[in-house]
């Protein structure tokens, strides 16, 4: 079975630490004269055990009970399981070398060695947190100067708003709001990114996406996208009930067209877009809201859709919108239950 982009690009997270993991005992290991094979292949194991807990589970949704907690909380179970793994680590590295008899040895050696593997082991979480917080493309692109000069580029980008939070705040508290909206986001990050899309920036209560132009429509993967978040929504709708009362609704708007990609920030830099193409993305954003529907795309991307063809796709209207002088077709889905 294919592995979705989320899983793809969750497992490069852990490559790219457990190398820089190695890497860094490589030289400690030189440094302390330690005997270098299987040194190497525990901080293999180390390294790639304390990135795939990282990545698969306290990053995941199964570590939100974690991520709740207080920080020295979580912080001291965060230790205590980095402890355990080097205890069964340890164990299996020296089985698999047969020299279960220099276990002694390295227990004693734990005062010296317990603190390198924790600082390995949050310089293999801090690239991961940073990977994740920028994304590894756009790192990718930062460091080799991808965008060092601005490029035009063809680009697809989805606005998404969630409708009534000020309500929400005003019913569920700031807090009890931003909880709910952190957990929609992280339902909805996922089919974004599985079907080729990446998360641009947070906008509050909304988000902002973007795909490559041929990404976005082969195989109507912007559509699928939007049918994978509203499947999310649906499907932990009881959660949203039992912990909140509410379910959070949305409206998305959907453009794309020719964009200016370049570097922004100094000390600071993140990757940026300029153009009318975005700012006509959330107008179609506006314009969900203003003809009270949950989804309007832009006749610039849904002409290019198979699903138009299909009569998935329904006309709205055409209205002039700032930026372009042209009236925009503006589409929503036919049926917004089916796919």
């Amino acid at each position: 079975m294919a592995l979705s982009r989320s899983i793809k690009a969750k497992l490069l997270a852990v490559a790219i630490a457990t190398a820089l993991f190695v890497a860094l005992a490589g030289m400690v290991v030189v440094l302390l004269d330690y005997p270098l094979d299987q040194s190497i292949v525990g901080a293999l194991l180390m390294g790639g055990s304390v990135s795939a807990i990282e990545v698969f589970y306290f990053s995941g949704r199964s570590g939100r009970w974690l991520r709740a907690m207080h920080p020295l909380a979580s912080l001291a179970i965060y230790i205590t399981i980095i402890i355990a793994v080097v205890l069964i680590v340890m164990h299996v590295n020296h089985a698999l070398w047969g020299r279960l008899g220099a276990l002694p040895e390295a227990y004693a050696s734990f005062p010296v060695t317990l603190p390198i593997i924790f600082g390995l082991s949050l310089a293999a979480i801090t690239v991961i947190r940073v990977t994740g917080f920028l994304g590894a493309r756009n790192i990718a692109y930062l460091m080799f100067g991808k965008y060092h000069r601005p490029a035009m580029e063809k680009k697809v980008f989805l606005f998404l708003d969630i409708k009534g939070s000020t309500q929400l705040v005003e019913r569920l508290g700031p807090i009890g709001a931003r909880a709910l909206i952190g957990k929609f986001f992280f339902d909805i990050s996922a089919p974004i990114a599985d079907n080729g899309g990446e998360v641009y920036r947070f906008t509050g209560d909304g988000l902002v996406a973007t795909w490559d132009w041929n990404v976005a429509l082969e195989g109507d993967a912007i559509l699928n996208a939007i049918d994978g978040i509203r499947e999310a929504v649906s499907k932990d709708e009881p959660k949203y009930l039992q912990r909140f009362g509410a379910v959070p609704q949305f409206r998305i708007g959907v453009h794309g067209g020719d964009i200016v990609v370049s570097e922004e920030g100094d000390v600071r830099r993140a990757i940026g877009f300029y153009g009318d193409t975005i700012h006509i993305a959330a107008r179609m954003e506006q314009k969900a809201k203003e003809l009270g529907v949950e989804i309007v795309i832009s006749d610039a991307v849904a002409s290019q859709l198979n699903r138009l063809e299909q009569g998935g796709l329904k006309l709205l209207t055409e209205e002039t919108v700032r930026g372009i002088s042209n009236p925009v077709g503006m589409y929503t889905l036919a049926d917004p239950t089916a796919k």
